[in-house]
């Protein structure tokens, strides 16, 4: 039966939380301050965008190793006039390379078959970059988009056929930010569709065969809120969804908050201030393991939106300590056994005459750990790493015989 970590062992020392700073740097007299709002496991270093304009730039997708994104800038562009809602030119998509160092350059026109004169809005493209699902406004109607699909055809160099609207489309309502799941199964995206919980709710629909989609399921309260929830995105893993919202105690406008979907603990966990402000910060996505793009409209940006590039640097921590026996002696040649909230193993160490063990554990995630010695009852618990302050955790694992001394008698 496994039990909480931080409760069952017994410990020959206080258990101790290090306050110290996920950078430390003994070296270092003024390290990085803590940035006690983030709790997202991941460390942010934030860069301007080079192609930021007047107008506004929000990243979308990627396809081809290509950023697309979504523009009122109007290189190469169609037609002409302005947004009434928006006060800028009407939206279309763009293509940007993108470098070893991951900032976009080059922005050119992505498709004069899915650019239309009217809003262009968020894409998502499936696995195999064959079926795009975009998203278009009209121009007396511009709040309101809807969800359209389109093929690549065989053989082209990216001439888009088969367009449709998708049966999920409804006038009353709009269809936005859609984001297909990298096993290509799902889509999410965000919607203010009769029965949300507030003005826009994230949602997933399954994908079927065909392309066409199964029926809308709301992702419930614990990430939606009373508030706006859009621009979902998940980790290439599968087992976190980014999404901006003006909900969970938001700093101001829309920031981005990263939940597992993986686990029954939801709870929305934010950025943190090196993403984002009082401001609008939405859009956020990876385009590698560490990289990728926002947007912000915040003051000292250029236009309406301004694009942002990032790095993101796991946020390490340490959990270590002895193996131990009912009379306090270390245990040598004992396993200790390193598991993910899924079970599965990351490591396994076998602790020598020190009884030591010592595992490298991620920041705001929730593990397992099991403890097996020959003559002894297995051990096994569940621990969290969700301390802000601190990179070492010191625990005392104490074993029970398997067979006590009364049965002895």
């Amino acid at each position: 039966m496994k039990t909480p970590f931080l409760t069952v062992f017994t410990l020959l020392f206080c258990m101790v939380y290090f306050p110290t700073i996920s950078n430390l740097d003994p070296n270092n007299k003024n390290p990085k301050p803590i940035d006690k709002l983030n709790k997202s496991g991941l460390e942010f270093h934030v860069y301007d965008s080079e192609i930021n304009t007047k107008y506004s730039e929000i990243p979308s997708a990627i396809f081809r190793n290509k950023l697309i994104m979504v523009s009122s800038k109007k290189i190469g562009g169609l037609g002409n006039g302005i947004d009434y809602n928006t006060k800028e030119p009407y939206t279309e998509l763009f293509c940007l390379d993108i470098d070893a160092y991951g900032t976009a350059k080059n922005p050119l026109f992505f498709s004069r078959i899915i650019n239309t004169k009217n809003n262009e809005g968020q894409v998502a493209f499936s696995p195999d970059e064959k079926t795009i699902y975009f998203t278009r406004s009209t121009r007396d109607n511009s709040l309101n988009y809807q969800l359209h699909k389109a093929v690549l055809e065989e053989g082209s160099n990216g001439n888009w056929v088969d367009e449709l609207e998708l049966a999920i489309n409804n006038d009353n309502y709009s269809i936005e930010n859609p984001h297909v799941s990298f096993d290509g199964t799902e889509l999410y995206f965000s919607s203010n569709m009769p029965g949300t919980y507030g003005g826009y709710d994230l949602y997933v629909a399954h994908i079927n065969p065909d392309g066409s989609l199964g029926s809308p399921l709301n992702l419930g309260p614990k990430i939606n809120t009373r508030f706006d929830d859009n621009f979902p995105h998940l980790s290439k893993d599968g087992k976190k969804l980014f999404f901006s919202s003006k909900g969970h105690d938001a700093i101001g406008g829309h920031d981005v908050f990263v939940s597992s979907i993986s686990e029954d603990i939801k709870t929305p966990r934010n950025l943190g201030n090196q993403v984002n402000s009082k401001f609008d910060e939405v859009a956020f996505m990876f385009t590698n393991d560490n990289q990728g793009f926002f947007s912000s409209n915040k003051k000292e940006g250029k236009g309406g939106f301004d694009m942002y590039r990032f790095k993101a640097n796991v946020i390490y921590q340490q959990v270590q300590g002895v193996v131990v026996n009912e009379k306090n002696e270390p245990l040598i040649n004992t396993t200790v056994v390193l598991f993910d909230i899924e079970g599965n193993e990351i490591e396994r160490q076998t602790t020598g005459i020190d009884s030591f063990y010592s595992f490298k554990v991620k920041a705001y995630e929730n593990y397992s750990i099991e403890v097996l010695k020959k003559g002894f009852q297995k051990f096994e618990s569940t621990f969290s790493t969700y301390e802000t302050d601190a990179i070492i955790y010191k625990e005392v694992l104490k074993l029970s015989s398997k067979v006590s001394i009364v049965d002895e008698k």
